[in-house]
């Protein structure tokens, strides 16, 4: 049962601090958090150590838990991640649809209608929505390539990031140009063309990196 009520606070947490309700910085009271949820601090003590272990929350000695702040070192050192593990992934999916494994006209049919849903956002300006599915994109080629370990790896950094991303990623990438890279990857992927669908993912993330390099650089 406690690790059962822990994972519903590690849930409800991580998504509080994934949506922006618990900003970077912002100081966790344990025993108001298991008051609010009603029930005992043990298992939200769990919950805290779990996401203090992924990255999520920072203890500082004496003073407290508090929700890690990112600084675009660190979210550029987690797009390092992200663009070697999409990378990977796009080679797998591509190499599973040469296997028989996955049918590329599926998987060209739910990619290129998140593409198209991108295209529809960029035309009225949906900044927020377009980057939603372009997550859900990336998020269909990760689960795709059939490695847990992978998804796993990813989904961690990416839930990490989303909360800074979103407000910088949108803003500053070429979406239309990005939207075209995405139909490139589409093609290589329903071809099965490994290699090419390695290179296209990792070039698209590589994008993002060198942006977020360059707003480092003049700050």
């Amino acid at each position: 049962m406690t690790q059962k009520l822990a994972e519903k606070v590690y849930e409800t947490l991580r998504e509080r601090i994934i949506r922006g309700d618990l900003r970077p910085a912002s100081p966790l009271d344990t025993h108001r958090i298991a008051s609010d949820l009603q029930m005992s601090v043990t298992p939200v003590r769990d919950a805290i150590k779990k996401l203090e272990a992924e990255g999520y929350l920072e203890v500082i000695p004496r003073s407290g838990t508090f929700v890690r702040h990112f600084t675009l070192e660190d979210l550029i050192r987690g797009y390092e991640l992200v663009e070697a593990l999409d990378g990977m992934a796009g080679f797998l999916v591509a190499e599973r649809v040469r296997e028989g494994a996955i049918d590329p006209e599926d998987l060209s049919t739910r990619l290129s209608a998140l593409a198209d849903e991108m295209d529809a956002h960029l035309e009225q300006d949906h900044v927020r929505r377009w980057a939603e599915a372009d997550e859900r994109f990336h998020a269909t080629v990760f689960e795709a390539a059939g490695n847990a370990l992978i998804l796993n790896s990813y989904s961690t950094a990416r839930s990490q990031m989303r909360s800074v991303l979103s407000f910088i990623s949108p803003i500053h990438v070429d979406r239309a140009n990005s939207v075209r890279e995405h139909r490139q990857i589409i093609a290589a992927l329903q071809a099965g063309d490994r290699l090419k669908a390695r290179d296209l993912c990792h070039s698209h993330r590589h994008q993002v990196r060198r942006i977020l390099k360059q707003l480092a650089e003049q700050m």
